[in-house]
């Protein structure tokens, strides 16, 4: 299975059906690998569960259960803190790939798990002062290391809670290539669900952003409000090269679990894919983006030959306008000129700002 990470979306749906380990118990922790944690959790009315954790990638429950002959230095300092500590809490931050599990023992601990970037496991005291870190890490606006506050990333957009007007505002100022990369990189849908989002709201992913309608956006949230239901109570789906929590148009479909956990820990990681197959795959993917530009590209020039030729058409009459236009700005000013021109029937429209003139040819 080539999926390499899970995306906000894709977390929000796990942490949804993970929402009966509230109330459970730290029964053990294990560090089996370095970058692999297992907490061994016990649930009322649900018995014992395992919770794989693989920083900068996954979480999910699982079956397996392989234990580290000797625990690391930080699996005996989670240890020290968190054994038998109650599960208050277990949420995602916002929509962030951060999941965080309020704990309370003797005093209250905040463990952080972040599935973004390299990923890191932290454990704070109940006024975010760091504990304790898989990794000391540090960058401009903040630094993870014991007895630093825990600082969250800054997060400008939740999609979670975004509204048609605010989607809007983003699109007219972006600068992204199209509709689907401003959706997948500024939003942070990802690019498989920014794609499937304009899908199913039947949008055109390679328009500009400020080309969007207000109505095209209204669509947008329509069905990101539809994906919200779905992960609610998600299922897995797993393709050849994807595993999602609710079904996706135009895919070929291998199977379906009754749980997104259980097609999570379905991938085997330890398998790796063949270099030459990722760099076929890699290639396939430009060669099949350069063609959908030639494409677009082949449309635009037809569009601008078709224009042209019309111009060429019309020359005579448009340069009969011009010269109407150019005489009257010897004795008028813009305003007066607009109230002559409204009087020709071809006029469409008069910008005085932009000084445009629209002509139905």
């Amino acid at each position: 299975m080539p999926k390499k990470s899970i995306s906000s979306l894709e977390l929000a749906a796990l942490v949804n059906e993970m929402q009966f380990l509230i109330k459970g118990k730290f029964d053990q922790i294990y560090h089996q690998e370095r970058d692999q944690l297992l907490l061994q959790l016990h649930v009322p009315s649900k018995g014992k569960k395992l919770l794989k954790i693989i920083p900068g990638k996954f979480l999910a429950l699982t079956s397996a259960k392989e234990t580290a002959l000797k625990p690391s230095s930080f699996c005996m300092q989670l240890r020290k803190y968190l054994s038998n500590a109650f599960i208050k809490n277990f949420y995602q931050k916002d929509s962030e790939r951060i999941v965080i599990f309020e704990l309370e023992k003797m005093e209250n601990y905040f463990l952080i798990i972040e599935l973004f970037s390299k990923g890191n496991i932290v454990l704070t005291d109940k006024n975010n002062v760091i504990i304790a870190a898989l990794e000391n890490q540090e960058w401009k606006d903040r630094t993870v290391k014991p007895k630093e506050k825990y600082v969250f990333p800054p997060l400008e957009i939740n999609w979670k809670e975004l509204t048609a007007k605010k989607l809007q505002g983003m699109l007219k100022k972006s600068q992204k290539r199209n509709l689907a990369t401003s959706l997948a990189t500024e939003i942070g849908l990802g690019g498989l669900y920014a794609e499937e989002l304009c899908k199913q709201a039947e949008v055109d992913l390679h328009k500009t952003p400020p080309e969007v309608t207000a109505g095209e956006t209204e669509r947008l949230i329509s069905t990101l409000k539809n994906f919200l239901v779905a992960i609610a109570t998600p299922k897995g789906y797993i393709y050849e090269e994807d595993i999602t929590p609710f079904p996706l148009l135009d895919k070929k479909l291998l199977k379906e679990t009754e749980t997104y956990n259980e097609a999570i820990d379905s991938i085997k990681l330890s398998e790796k894919p063949s270099p030459y197959q990722t760099k076929i795959k890699t290639l396939q993917r430009t060669i099949a983006e350069q063609e959908e530009a030639i494409k677009n590209q082949e449309e635009k020039i037809i569009m601008a030959t078709q224009k042209g030729e019309l111009m060429y058409e019309k020359y005579t009459a448009l340069q009969k306008l011009r010269e109407i236009v150019q005489e009257l700005k010897k004795n008028k000013n813009w305003n007066e000129i607009a109230k002559e021109l409204k009087k020709e029937k071809k006029i469409t429209k008069i910008n005085l700002e932009k000084k445009v003139i629209v002509v139905d040819l």
